[in-house]
């Protein structure tokens, strides 16, 4: 039996999707543990499980702690009662939290890593490197993490899914307005308004945000309140309809912030957005730093810019300046290494399910 395990609410950790999947397709009885830490009521499985401690976000000090000791405990308790095999340990805090558990099971256990966590705190550092070292395998999802982790042979386990690919896609420059487009949860407001504002009512584009979250109605006052005329909101969607969202972006507006404003996760890692960009041939815009920066600029596949007076005139410079079937052949040879990636992470968790088996 193969346990998966995740210290907070399973929204947060959409990645498991990916394991389960796996599991299922070859047979393999698996029980999930997670944190219902909002306390949410919810139709599950009968092979999923949740410690019910409620704890909101904005906990601090010893509630916080308390909450975390409380998880640690009852999923700690689980796999013993349970008699799980095997665990496959979603994020570097789920690790953390049941270390000892976990070098008890040394190779009988996959720890995956999605950000940057306390790697700058050195005990933490140092029981994570003993995670990292007595796994079967350690999974990230950026070669970029690996400026702030121990050296290791890891495995790159893209934030992808293939079946997002249902066909064939090119790029094809469109006329005037051009359609920046983002898609996703709201936020990064203090940074976005930098584009806004470079690019208030420009006739030459039209600024789409597709989707919901903390900052939407920020984002519409601020909107409103300066008489934007060339900005649109669409609010939540299901993610079965991006594809047809995206169908008529020019550019992706995959821009979170800079590193000294939002901290060192941006500097590290890579977005859900990337991969739309490249997967439906959208070429991007990304902020000027970081790991997502270079990797854009170096396979072309986007383009990072400071916002400044001549924003605007760059931004439509570079879309007009795209070579459409140069640009084609880019995305698809990126997305080739991403897929060859991605059957490396497949052919590790299948080793790992029959290994001693």
């Amino acid at each position: 039996m193969i346990g998966l395990v995740f210290c907070g609410d399973l929204k947060y950790c959409p990645y498991i999707k990916r394991y389960i999947e796996i599991l299922e397709d070859r047979n393999i009885d698996y029980k999930v543990y997670f944190w219902n830490r909002s306390g949410l009521d919810m139709d599950l499985p009968d092979n999923y499980f949740y410690c019910e401690t409620k704890l909101g976000l904005d906990a601090v000090g010893l509630k916080k702690i308390k909450g975390f000791l409380d998880f640690r405990r009852w999923v700690v308790k689980k796999l013993k009662k349970d008699d799980i095999d095997k665990v496959i340990v979603l994020s570097t805090l789920s690790g953390i939290l049941v270390f000892d558990e976990l070098l008890k099971r040394k190779q009988d256990y996959i720890f995956d890593i999605r950000d940057y966590s306390y790697e700058h705190f050195k005990p933490f550092f140092l029981i994570e490197k003993r995670i990292i070292k007595n796994s079967f395998f350690t999974a990230i999802s950026s070669e970029g993490f690996k400026a702030f982790l121990p050296e290791h042979d890891y495995v790159i386990a893209h934030n992808f899914n293939i079946k997002d690919k249902k066909g064939q896609y090119y790029f094809k420059k469109n006329k005037e307005p051009i359609k920046i487009v983002w898609n996703g949860v709201m936020r990064f407001f203090d940074y976005q308004k930098q584009y806004l504002d470079a690019l208030k009512n420009d006739e030459r584009f039209l600024i789409v945000y597709h989707g919901d979250g903390p900052e939407l109605e920020k984002y519409k006052c601020y909107c409103n309140e300066n008489n934007f005329n060339n900005v649109i909101f669409t609010g939540a969607y299901n993610n079965e309809d991006k594809e047809q969202l995206l169908k008529d972006a020019d550019i992706l507006n995959n821009c979170y912030g800079y590193i000294t404003d939002a901290g060192s996760k941006l500097k590290y890692a890579v977005s859900n957005r990337f991969y739309d960009g490249i997967i439906y041939h959208i070429p991007q815009l990304v902020e000027p730093e970081g790991f997502k920066s270079d990797w854009a600029v170096i396979s072309k596949v986007g383009n990072a810019m400071s916002v400044g007076d001549d924003f605007a005139d760059e931004v439509y410079a570079y879309y007009n300046s795209i070579e459409e079937d140069l640009f084609d052949v880019r995305c698809d040879m990126e997305l080739e290494k991403i897929i060859q990636d991605d059957a490396m992470f497949v052919r590790k968790i299948d080793r790992f399910i029959v290994k001693e088996e």
